[in-house]
């Protein structure tokens, strides 16, 4: 996949230059649908490389902040690139590290001991044999981070119409790095300490934070105080990513955590994709003030929505319950 995807990253880099716009907008559609999963794959091992709970959520949190740092820098470096050289061969560079990025992975998964995913094969799935997000637990999981999507989908409308009334559009980019920061600020914060709560309240709780950072947007969306508004959205953006994938591995059987972190992954882009479209449409309608009042409405529901998921003491009993079983046996 990643091999096919670099090939049509590379053909679309070479027809960036034609003026039917549809032929590279085409292939380079048909290079993302080929992306591999390496990232709902690389934390489906987490659990396995880390059994220590403390240890695993800080690993989560290393790997999600890593991420966050990307989008902070990967913009920067592709500004570089089309500066230095042009655009379709800083696009070719890109292409070139998703198959060095698949060998690295793959590597790392013929090195694990395949009995760690055998061991728990028997114990029972909380979302049972049905698509993920069908379940309650799913639902509870991914519904949040759709809704981070959607926040950060309509803060791509309500930064650059909010910058354009008092310093002009072109300022956008100092929010978009502002909300990037926040992500990175409160992912180093919630990995660096040791918490007692539970998952879900802790979920439950980022979730509400994230409401009461659109909220501040709201409040700032036609000032410059704009800035850090973004960065109040951007805080519970890591956290709520790490204790999902907190979540997939105490939740969902480990034979489905790959689709359930790519369920997450998918649920940011789908709702990244319809925050962006629908923000648009409510903005041109109402303005950014009403559209991030209706964004925080939207993220209260997911705040309900994750703060009814399932205990997990019966859950919890029967992993563990099962593993010991495992252990005891020849």
């Amino acid at each position: 996949m990643s091999a096919a995807s670099a090939a049509l990253f590379v053909t679309g880099a070479a027809t960036l230059s034609l003026r039917m716009w549809a032929v590279p907008l085409t292939v380079i559609t048909a290079a993302g649908a080929l992306l591999p999963p390496l990232a709902p794959t690389l934390r489906a091992v987490w659990s396995q490389l880390m059994p220590d709970k403390q240890h695993l959520q800080s690993v989560h949190a290393l790997d999600s902040t890593v991420e966050e740092l990307t989008f902070i820098v990967a913009p920067l470096l592709g500004t570089a690139g089309m500066s230095l050289t042009s655009p379709p061969w800083t696009l070719v560079a890109g292409a070139a590290l998703l198959p060095l990025a698949a060998l690295g992975l793959s590597r790392l998964l013929h090195a694990l001991p395949a009995a760690e995913t055998e061991r728990a094969s028997g114990s029972n799935s909380a979302t049972g044999q049905g698509p993920i997000i069908r379940s309650p637990v799913g639902q509870g999981i991914v519904v949040p981070i759709i809704t981070l999507g959607l926040c950060a989908g309509g803060l791509n409308v309500i930064i650059p119409q909010a910058t354009a009334g008092f310093s002009g559009v072109t300022s956008s980019g100092y929010s978009f790095a502002a909300f990037s920061l926040g992500g990175l600020a409160g992912g180093l914060l919630y990995g660096r300490r040791t918490w007692k709560d539970s998952l879900r309240l802790r979920y439950t709780v980022s979730t509400l934070a994230l409401g009461a950072g659109a909220l501040v947007l709201a409040a700032c969306a036609t000032s410059p105080w704009v800035i850090l508004a973004a960065f109040c959205v951007g805080l519970p953006m890591t956290p709520l990513f790490v204790i999902a994938y907190l979540l997939v591995d105490e939740r969902i059987h480990p034979s489905r955590h790959a689709e359930a972190n790519a369920w997450l992954g998918s649920g940011y882009n789908l709702g990244s994709a319809a925050g962006a479209a629908l923000g648009g449409q409510l903005i041109d309608a109402t303005g950014p003030r009403t559209t991030a009042v209706a964004l925080a409405a939207v993220t209260a529901l997911a705040a309900l929505l994750s703060h009814r998921l399932p205990d997990e003491s019966s859950q919890t009993t029967a992993r563990d319950r099962t593993r010991d079983n495992a252990s005891l046996e020849p």
